[in-house]
């Protein structure tokens, strides 16, 4: 095998450079995984943009893929070369004070899986050992990728806890985690889905997956619409999915009382949102927040791709070379794609 990899180095906000690195060596617990497909994420555009609130530059971002491991470390009995993998971007340590209480999303000591845009990856050993999976040969390589902003909505879903017949809207709508939100609200018996977002294209596959009415936000005022379609009393459940101050202000005013909201997209540090103290109380409205997801719950998501439970194909909009990250970022912030798919091979 050669020496040298190309991989995507982020060097600073809107700092991306293609640089020749030494190939890894995978250590003990570890898995070396050639990369055959790494879809951008809505993380990586907040990278792109602003930077990582845990990783300051240089290093080798993205970090949702699928491929193949070519070497293994010391003590790994749960892979061997030539196996189809992906995995999720974090795993919990299992013993620390969160870990013992359920909340392993929380680990005190998460060991992160950053470098998908390369050639070759590592997968570190706790990944490896709790959230690492093996892809069914049925299964394309971009789409198993998809794992890990599944998990993060597999848990939020369990927080937000819809029943049958409830009304929920999405704000954001049309980005990947709120179309994958869309699908398991269905999947929990939904009355109606309503997708606010600002990309017409990405209103488009919303309405394709199933949403029953989408708004631009461009056009009209998303409060009213959306009371509009539930008798003036707002959504049972409106999951936040922008992640922007007003997105999350605008969720709480278009719940009903009694309703809950998700706030599902990070804000940036130190952001103070305002909020109507009275009609949160008096209306005893739930807000919910959310970060990640378990190990348990990266099983369930994984299982949903492999059954088909949630499709994944329509979030994909097309394959670039890893020369071309920036262009796949840029086409995701300006609404033409979903999610583009990084294939080093091309």
């Amino acid at each position: 095998m050669k020496k040298e990899m190309r991989a995507a180095v982020y060097l600073g906000p809107e700092k991306i450079e293609l640089q020749n690195l030494p190939i890894p060596e995978p250590k003990e617990g570890e898995i070396l995984v050639k990369v055959r497909a790494a879809p951008t994420c809505g993380t990586d555009v907040k990278t792109y943009r602003r930077g990582h609130p845990k990783f300051p530059p240089p290093f080798v971002f993205g970090h949702e893929f699928g491929g193949d491991v070519v070497s293994v470390g010391r003590g790994v009995t749960k892979f061997r070369e030539g196996m189809r993998v992906t995995a999720n971007v974090f795993a919990e340590c299992g013993e620390c004070f969160f870990c013992q209480r359920g909340q392993g999303n929380l680990c005190e000591n998460l060991v992160y899986n950053f470098g998908a845009f390369a050639e070759y990856m590592i997968v570190p050993a706790s990944i490896t050992r709790k959230t690492a999976f093996e892809i069914p040969n049925h299964v394309p390589y971009a789409e198993a990728a998809l794992l890990e902003p599944l998990v993060t909505v597999v848990h939020g879903w369990h927080k937000a806890a819809i029943q049958p017949g409830e009304t929920v809207a999405i704000i954001g709508a049309g980005g990947p985690v709120s179309l994958l939100h869309l699908q398991l609200a269905q999947r929990s018996g939904a009355g109606q889905v309503i997708a606010v977002g600002h990309s017409p294209a990405r209103l488009k596959v919303a309405a394709e997956l199933g949403a029953a009415h989408t708004l631009n936000a461009k056009e009209a005022d998303t409060v009213a619409f959306i009371r509009g379609l539930t008798g003036g009393y707002g959504a049972d459940v409106v999951i936040e999915c922008a992640g922007t101050k007003t997105a999350w202000e605008t969720a709480v005013e278009a719940v009903r009382k009694g309703g809950r909201v998700l706030w599902f997209g990070g804000l940036p540090g130190g952001t103070k949102v305002e909020i109507d103290a009275a009609r949160v109380h008096y209306g005893e409205i739930d807000l919910l927040n959310m970060h990640g997801g378990t190990a348990a719950e990266a099983r369930e998501a994984f299982d949903l791709i492999v059954s088909g439970g949630v499709k994944t194909a329509p979030l994909l909009n097309g394959e670039l070379p890893l020369e071309q990250v920036e262009l796949a970022l840029k086409r995701m912030i300006a609404g033409e794609a979903v999610k583009v798919v990084i294939n080093p091979e091309l």
